[in-house]
């Protein structure tokens, strides 16, 4: 089809475009005049262009020949000059016939060749015209293209036939080195050798994949513009009148072509038929590799960009907001968010123009950006929870802190220190927090979320468990990679369902469970945030399980001295009392849990007297919780209350 047709040269206003079409459409209607018996104008002077013109370029890129120019110029001369009705009407010697036909432009122009009617011949095949074959093929009237007319007259657009389907992508100002160098793959895989211009662009998030394909298209000298593949029509016949339309608009842009595929299954024969037929420059935007039966489509393959791509990217994007943050702050910054290089811009532009402490803004910049791609996937929990009211022995306190140290210096130890290279892998924080319920596993994880800053997401595990198989591992694929951007601390909880021992296989139903426990290992050990699990059956977790581990806390049931402490913290000091006795309270054998819902409904009991908070009160709340509890309140646990 020959080159692309491009604006560089072309003065603004289309002079130069509607001169040269000025004076083909005086030579055309010479030429009718001529055949209609009357005296031909003098040949018109070719118009002076410091540039090419729109007509030139698009015979060129469409390979007419001189006969089909004049067709094409006919058609647009019937749309520009008024008197080209009557002269077509004369020089077919039909007063009816008052517009052009094939048969009029056999007759009158030069070179005349019967091709140039078929459908597979560029003006037709490319919709530069079209035929009214009502009345036959050579003498049904012919129409130039509205979007075809507008070019040649200097005025470019995107075909109005696929508003509403395409999506313009402009290309950001910078892009991480290790993006750029793809932008450049993509580019030499539309100029190479091959004659089938497609190429895959797969990993990363949709967003990074379309600004590297946009970089590469801009480096190339066209636009890009994208398709979702599930927009793209079911039935062969719409599909290729589209493919057509598409590749007439990839050369009067010029531009390329993104597909993204977000569902293969549903949308891979479509969108490969599409693709398939096309000849003109396409990328396929997809998480995961497309199968492409019979044709090679070279990969490029994106991930995040580096840590010290990173750091570069918070540092231009803050501006003054980084001035005052440290080379250690932003490695802080950097080990706990690993974003997009789109998604870094957007937290450093809501920022910088705020004042206050950048380190902190930027913080909470990354915070918010990387919960975005979580809500949707689990509850999240602001932390609330101080470690004053947690009460545990020392032990359990003590593998608290270290988990906190673990998370707060894992940029000096793995980047400063070198112990990145040599793990390589497993360089998440993983801890399974055990014990009976109510015995503060949640509210551990609560307080290490507010001590690290960071946000605390419980899992819903209903929604992540499948009964089809492979869903279970797309649903944790989804809830991992949307918590490796932030880091997040992701809660598991009652994880017993979900992380259960493996099981012997007898049918092809165990072997999918343990392909699921399989995969899970896997992530939890790549993982670079904070996962926490709770279960109430530590026994019940598989030991391969357990090995991947780094922490495991168990939560014990809490003797009267840890009990008599939890009452002291969970009656604020607001709250009146009246002969309240800690020591006394200590003698109920429940959980910390329990023992909140106890002092909670003691003090809704005795706020509806509006009196001070007493034993009676707590008395009354207690009973109420072991009745839940399916137990008995024994003599033991009340001696002395009264």
């Amino acid at each position: 089809m020959g080159e692309s047709l491009g604006q560089q040269g072309f003065p603004d206003g289309g002079d130069v475009h509607q001169r040269v079409l000025a004076a083909a459409t005086r030579a055309v209607l010479s030429k009718l005049d001529s055949h209609a018996g009357g005296a031909p104008e003098p040949d018109p002077a070719i118009a002076d262009t410091d540039g090419i013109s729109a007509l030139d370029a698009l015979c060129s890129c469409f390979d007419l020949s001189p006969f089909e120019r004049s067709i094409l110029v006919l058609t647009a001369a019937f749309e520009l000059d008024p008197s080209t009705a009557a002269r077509c009407a004369a020089a077919s010697g039909d007063p009816k016939r008052a517009y052009p036909t094939f048969s009029l432009a056999l007759a009158a122009f030069d070179h005349p060749h019967w091709s140039a009617l078929t459908p597979i011949a560029p003006l037709r095949r490319w919709r530069l015209v079209e035929v009214d074959t009502e009345p036959g093929l050579t003498t049904g009237r012919l129409r130039i293209d509205e979007r075809v007319l507008h070019f040649l007259v200097g005025v470019p657009y995107v075909d109005s036939r696929l508003h509403g389907l395409l999506t313009r992508i402009d290309a950001p100002a910078r892009l991480p080195a290790s993006h750029q160098q793809a932008a450049r793959s993509i580019g030499r895989a539309w100029t190479g050798l091959d004659d089938d211009p497609h190429v895959q662009v797969i990993g990363a998030d949709q967003q990074t994949r379309w600004e590297v394909a946009s970089a590469a298209a801009r480096d190339a000298g066209v636009s890009l513009h994208a398709v979702l593949a599930e927009d793209l029509p079911t039935a062969p016949a719409e599909r290729e009148a589209l493919a057509r339309l598409w590749e007439r608009e990839a050369l009067l842009l010029p531009a390329a072509l993104l597909v993204e595929i977000t569902d293969p299954k549903a949308t891979q024969l479509a969108a490969q038929s599409f693709v398939g037929g096309l000849a003109a420059p396409v990328v396929v935007s997809a998480l995961d590799p497309v199968a492409a039966p019979g044709r090679h489509w070279p990969r490029v393959s994106l991930s995040r960009p580096t840590q010290d791509e990173q750091r570069t990217l918070w540092a231009s994007s803050l501006n003054g907001s980084a001035s005052g943050m440290t080379e250690l702050q932003l490695r802080d910054l950097v080990a706990q968010f690993s974003l997009p290089a789109h998604v870094i811009r957007s937290a450093g532009a809501s920022v910088r123009d705020e004042s206050g402490d950048g380190a902190h803004l930027a913080w909470q910049a990354g915070l918010a950006q990387a919960r975005m791609a979580l809500d949707e996937l689990g509850r999240r929990i602001e932390p609330q929870a101080v470690s004053a009211d947690l009460v545990l022995p020392a032990a359990q306190r003590a593998t608290l802190n270290e988990i906190v140290a673990h998370v707060r210096q894992r940029s000096k130890v793995y980047q400063q220190w070198g112990f990145e290279s040599v793990l390589r892998r497993g360089l998440g924080v993983t801890a399974l927090f055990a014990g009976g319920s109510g015995t503060g596993k949640t509210l551990a994880a609560e307080v290490l979320a507010g001590e690290l800053g960071l946000d605390l997401f419980v899992i819903d595990l209903s929604q992540v468990i499948s009964k089809y198989i492979g869903e279970t591992e797309k649903n944790l694929r989804k809830v991992f990679d949307a918590a490796e951007g932030g880091g997040a601390l992701l809660l598991f909880d009652e994880a017993d369902a979900l992380f259960g021992k493996r099981s012997e296989i007898k049918d092809s139903h165990d072997r999918y469970a343990n392909i699921e426990v399989s995969y899970l290992l896997m992530r939890m050990e790549s993982y670079r945030g904070l996962a926490i699990l709770t279960t109430n059956m530590k026994k019940a977790l598989d030991t391969a399980f357990l090995r991947r581990i780094r922490f495991v806390v168990d939560f014990p049931f809490p003797g009267p001295a840890e009990r008599a402490e939890i009452w002291r913290r969970v009656i604020p000091a607001e709250t009146p009392t009246d002969g309240i006795d800690p020591l006394r309270l200590a003698q109920l054998t429940v959980a910390g849990g329990s023992i909140r819902n106890v002092a909670l409904s003691a003090a809704f009991l005795a706020a509806e007297e509006s009196v001070p908070l007493g034993m009676r009160h707590v008395l009354a709340a207690a009973r109420t919780e072991y009745l839940k509890l399916e137990r008995s309140l024994t003599s033991s646990e009340v001696a002395g209350w009264t």
